[in-house]
């Protein structure tokens, strides 16, 4: 999976010349995402206790790269009224005050509603990154007691063999835009994302192979 991956991606980021192709081959990742779910074993999904209104793994912060929050804002700007729009964009801004106010460390262990949750859904579910297309549980429970308490392992409930297909495609994406020289720094999703909805150069800097995002944005600002 992550060779064929890699395969079908690279000859699409090499032939990248506009934003459109680039949404296309995003989207071709995260539907090869969609599609490796969706092919997986009977055994494997039935024991996936996610569920629409499950919630609890939208609270907690998430690390994506520079693509994914391009991916995310170019469906925000197709698919949101104006009005919508500015009310995302207040909710990205009060989440990045936020998380530039925490301290080395405090980042991890927090846990606030992601400012795209709607009424305990994602509002932006088809244009949502790779880490919320690969988490899967099998026992919402524990997911509710990791978000009351940070130090409940979480792990103990993930699906192995689940887990290993999805990041197989997953890192498969991951490599092959790192490969075709494009930004790889890991950043804080809504801090990334308010930035790139109010700033349009940021995919210009990201198609010019440069940092898509001021340091400001990255999950780790610590170093």
């Amino acid at each position: 999976m992550f060779d064929r991956t890699i395969a079908e991606l690279a000859p699409r980021l090499q032939r990248l010349r506009s934003p459109h192709q680039l949404m296309a081959a995003l989207r071709w990742g995260m539907d090869e995402l969609d599609r490796t779910l969706a092919e997986s074993p009977a055994g494997i999904r039935a024991s996936i206790a996610c569920r629409s209104g499950c919630s609890s793994c939208c609270h907690v912060p998430v690390d994506v790269m520079a693509h994914e929050v391009l991916f995310a804002a170019d469906h925000i700007l197709t698919h949101f009224p104006a009005a919508e729009l500015e009310l995302v964009i207040a909710r990205l801004a009060a989440h990045r005050g936020r998380v530039t106010a925490f301290a080395p460390g405090e980042r991890d262990a927090s846990r606030q509603p992601c400012a795209l949750l709607q009424a305990d859904t994602c509002s932006i579910y088809a244009g949502r990154p790779e880490p919320c297309r690969t988490h899967h549980t099998s026992d919402a429970a524990v997911c509710a007691a990791h978000l009351a308490n940070p130090a409940v392992d979480i792990t103990q409930v993930y699906i192995p063999a689940l887990r290993a297909r999805m990041f197989a495609v997953t890192y498969g994406i991951d490599e092959a835009i790192e490969a075709a020289g494009y930004d790889e720094r890991s950043y804080d999703f809504g801090s990334a994302l308010h930035e790139a909805l109010t700033n349009s150069f940021c995919l210009d800097a990201w198609l010019r192979h440069q940092s898509a995002f001021p340091d400001s944005c990255l999950s780790d600002r610590s170093s």
